[in-house]
């Protein structure tokens, strides 16, 4: 039985790729601290969402507490609702930006891998355009 050499791809013996993966990992570790970074900012933002929420309930609550008629605590929860109901567009509006901003992280981040390393795919779209057509 004859001993055949096997065949190694240009890239493995060249080093290209432990570079692609050395480029891959600093890219892995800047979207991790761009997305930690975003999720703090996110949570602080919350946090003071929830205390605006909690004050808002307490207010209510006093203003129902202090209420002489039914006229006043309709008025009260009148306000309350209309308070609530700004906020929970506003927080919308932020959940839809935030959720834009999150895509164009991994956006960006998929557009540097892609750029560094354009993997299989690359050779394949080529092969695909150089094929002919009938």
């Amino acid at each position: 039985m004859a001993h055949m050499a096997q065949e190694r791809p240009s890239s493995v013996s060249d080093g290209a790729a432990p570079m692609a993966f050395l480029s891959f990992g600093a890219t892995a570790v800047g979207l991790q601290r761009e997305l930690l970074r975003a999720y703090q900012r996110l949570s602080r933002i919350w946090l003071e969402r929830l205390q605006v929420e909690a004050a808002l309930w307490t207010r209510l609550v006093s203003d129902l507490a202090s209420s002489k008629s039914d006229t006043d605590m309709l008025k009260a929860y009148t306000d309350h609702m209309t308070r609530q109901f700004r906020m929970t567009a506003e927080d919308s509006r932020h959940v839809f930006s935030d959720y834009q901003e999150f895509v164009k992280t991994f956006a960006r981040t998929q557009d540097a891998a892609a750029i560094r390393d354009p993997g299989p795919e690359a050779d394949i779209a080529s092969a695909y355009e150089n094929r002919v057509r009938h």
